[in-house]
Formats: C-alpha cells, sequence, structure tokens
C-alpha cells in the first residue's frame, strides 16, 4: 500500500467529457431526492466553501470558456442553461460547487494538527457512506481499509499537515464493482457474484471503476479541497494483452483482508481468468 501521489498541472484539476450532463442531472436528482445522503456540512464549513466555489467556477471559465463563462459574480453554464449568483446562492457553497462538476468534493479544515472532514458533497459513494464519515479525521474515515493505519496513517497526516496550496497532487484509486451504477453508498455482501459470474461472462459482469482523486490546499481559508471523480468502464475493455496482463497481476497480488473490504471474494477468481484468457 503506497498513497500513490502525482504532481498536479492545476490546467488539469477538472475534468469533462461526454457523460457531463446525464452525471450533473443524476446529481441534481440525488441533492433533490435524498439530500441527506449526499451531503452534509459542519458550522464553520462556509468560509472554505466559499472558497472552493470561486477557485471552482473561476477554473471553469478559464479552462472551458466554450462551456462557462463568470461574470463578476454571475457564473453561467451553457451546458445545463443555468446560471448563478455566486454571492446570493440559497445553498452551502460546496453543494453549489458541486452541481457544476462531475467530481464529488469533500473539505478538510484542521482541528488541532489532524485533518477532519468539515464539509461534503458525494453523490457517488464506492461503497461508503457519508453520514458515518462527516466530522472524523483521516484515520477513522479510512478505519476499515485493510493496512491504512499501520502502513500509511502516520505519512498521510504527515502530508495533509505539510500540503503547499502551490503543490497540488492527484491519484488513482480502483476497484470491480458487479454494477455500473455511480451511487453505491451501500456495502457489498462478502459473496457477491459468486456462482453467478463467470469467465465467461465476466467481461459483460463486472466494471472497473477507478477514482481520480486530487488534493490541493486552499490559500486563503487552509482547507483541504478532495475531489473525486469516477469513472466507471466494463471489465471487457481491459481486455487488450497490456491492459489485461496488468489487471490480472494486480488481482493475483490482493491479499485476503483487500479481498474481502472490496468485496470481490465471490468475483476475484472469474475476473482474474476473464483476462488470463485474454
Amino acid at each position: 500500500m503506497a498513497m500513490g501521489l502525482n504532481e498536479l498541472n492545476l490546467g488539469e484539476w477538472i475534468e469533462i467529457d461526454s457523460n457531463y450532463c446525464a452525471e450533473i442531472e443524476q446529481k441534481r436528482r440525488l441533492l433533490a431526492d435524498r439530500f441527506a445522503d449526499v451531503f452534509a456540512a459542519q458550522p464553520g464549513s462556509e468560509t472554505g466553501g466559499r472558497e472552493a466555489l470561486e477557485l471552482l467556477t473561476a477554473h471553469l471559465a478559464q479552462r472551458f470558456p466554450e462551456s462557462f463563462a463568470l461574470d463578476d459574480s454571475r457564473f453561467s453554464n451553457a451546458l445545463t442553461g443555468e446560471t448563478w449568483n455566486l454571492r446570493d446562492a440559497p445553498l452551502h457553497p460546496l453543494d453549489l460547487a458541486s452541481r457544476c462538476v462531475q467530481e464529488d468534493l469533500c473539505l478538510m479544515q484542521k482541528r488541532g494538527e489532524i485533518y477532519f472532514l468539515a464539509a461534503a458533497a458525494v453523490c457517488f459513494p464506492s461503497r461508503w457512506k457519508l453520514r458515518d464519515k462527516i466530522g472524523a479525521p483521516m484515520r477513522e474515515i479510512h478505519a476499515p481499509v485493510p493496512f491504512y493505519d499501520e502502513k500509511i496513517g502516520a505519512s498521510s497526516d504527515r502530508f495533509l499537515n505539510l500540503l503547499a496550496a502551490d503543490k497540488p497532487v492527484w491519484r488513482i484509486n480502483w476497484s470491480l464493482h458487479d454494477s455500473p451504477e455511480l451511487f453505491q453508498p451501500e456495502a457489498a455482501p462478502a459473496a457477491i457474484g459468486s456462482g453467478i459470474i463467470t469467465a465467461d461472462n465476466a467481461g459483460d459482469s463486472l466494471w472497473l471503476r477507478a477514482e481520480r482523486q486530487t488534493l490541493r490546499r486552499l490559500p486563503l481559508s487552509g482547507n483541504i479541497l478532495f475531489t473525486i471523480r469516477t469513472y466507471v468502464r466494463p471489465l471487457r475493455d481491459y481486455a487488450t494483452r497490456e491492459h489485461a496482463a496488468a489487471l490480472a497481476e494486480a488481482l493475483r497480488n490482493l491479499p485476503p483482508e483487500t479481498i474481502a473490504y472490496k468485496g470481490l471474494s465471490g468475483q476475484i477468481e472469474a475476473a482474474r481468468e476473464f483476462l488470463e484468457q485474454r
């Protein structure tokens, strides 16, 4: 286990693709129908949320001027037809920011020497619930992750304290799921897919779910903005020799604790055999 951090070019901070309108509409429905499941904010998070909103909207207008415009406090989104007054919106600023990008957003604030989750808009969770994490420090948030505390807990806390505003980073996290749904707050059963998913159908029954995560210190508030962009592709898309071999090797090397945590006990053999056949 490693943090796997890479230097982030701020020009590539946010990614937009052809799924933008569909994913923003899905966010809108979740925020309307299941608000308490996908958004949470503690008192005092408004200042950092406002700074995050201002940085995000300025970035979108500069990076994608054909789709977004920022005129003083008036932010226009040509892709959805929405216009917001950033100074007078009836929403928590992090909530509003999340409605502009496909990424989920988490705001970390410092308490003593430890960062805790002060606000978050997470419409596309990967088998975890926001209500269980809000207000928690990093080690508590990642407590279910095998080996996190003993291998990278201390270094993660140290990194957050040392992260400079001009040195943002990004990393990738991944897993296999038996569903392409983006909103997956429920933990997977221990043996999901066992006997149902085989090497013959794994290419169309399993999906590789990858999260592109960025961490950036907000220069004014000192908060850390954590973005999570989720991509889902069917396993068959990785059936080229290079991708199949790399992913099969990664699956072979997963320890039993990680297999159980990721809910892969009933899937991993079928996935590995599917990839090795290719």
